[in-house]
């Protein structure tokens, strides 16, 4: 595949999720390119963290199709089957993605260090000798070199939060996947992670972040979709979306954001 902006990264056609007789996702089209931004807003419940899930199949999909970097991960077939692929290839494919949890997700019993290492070497069989230089060059990206021997308790919760960030890229993914990864973070301590993903957005990774930071989608996006009530109300590149808001759901959310 060649390596230009054109790469479609993440393909996603009429996505349906249903739980029971409640549908969350009610036919979504996303489409992400080889190192955009992609930023989704939107109201609590408006299916925007199960989309995010329907990526990397911690939730299976009801209908629809999702392609990761030009192959298929799943499908529907006529009968309206959802088909995934088999359990090897879906392994291969998942592996293009990363992914930060709203809640750090850090094992309690392992230092910094041995939580960015775990994956690699164990799930990807690597050399610890291999991974460990790889490893702290991260913990030093992102400003915490020099905590690699403290526990997750030791540290503040953004602190926390910018060791899964750093565990996530330890996987070396294509694709980084954010679930609301400052909601759970104190004001002062929102920054040093949002800091921590404008660096990535400008050195180009592909990211799907869902985020109730205005600021951040406006200044770090380079697509965003607003969500609610299961559907995309309204999308476009952030200084047209912020500016101009077409849809008066878009202008009655954005008001009480901004």
């Amino acid at each position: 595949m060649a390596n230009t902006q054109d790469d479609v990264m993440l393909r996603m056609r009429g996505i349906r999720k249903s739980y029971g007789a409640v549908e969350v996702l009610k036919g979504i089209d996303v489409t992400v390119r080889r190192g955009e931004v992609l930023a989704i807003i939107g109201p609590s419940g408006s299916g925007k963290s199960t989309l995010l899930r329907c990526i990397n199949r911690l939730e299976d999909i009801t209908a629809g199709s999702v392609e990761i970097e030009g192959e298929t991960l799943a499908s529907t077939k006529g009968d309206g089957v959802v088909s995934y692929a088999s359990e090897a290839d879906s392994r291969r494919l998942l592996a293009h993605t990363g992914m930060v949890f709203q809640q750090f997700n850090l094992f309690p019993h392992m230092t910094v260090l041995e939580n960015l290492l775990e994956a690699p070497v164990h799930v990807k069989k690597r050399a610890k000798e291999e991974v460990l230089p790889e490893a702290m060059a991260l913990l030093k990206k992102v400003g915490l070199e020099e905590r690699a021997d403290y526990y997750p308790a030791q540290l503040s919760g953004g602190q926390q939060q910018r060791v899964a960030i750093a565990r996530a890229l330890c996987m070396k993914p294509d694709i980084l996947l954010f679930d609301e990864p400052t909601s759970a973070l104190d004001p002062e301590l929102t920054g040093e992670v949002l800091r921590t993903m404008r660096e990535l957005a400008a050195e180009h990774m592909t990211m799907v972040v869902v985020t109730h930071e205005m600021a951040f989608a406006r200044e770090a996006a380079s697509h965003v979709i607003f969500m609610a009530d299961g559907v995309i109300v309204e999308e476009g590149d952030p200084q047209t979306f912020f500016a101009h808001p077409k849809e008066e759901r878009t202008q009655a959310f954005l008001k009480n954001m901004l």
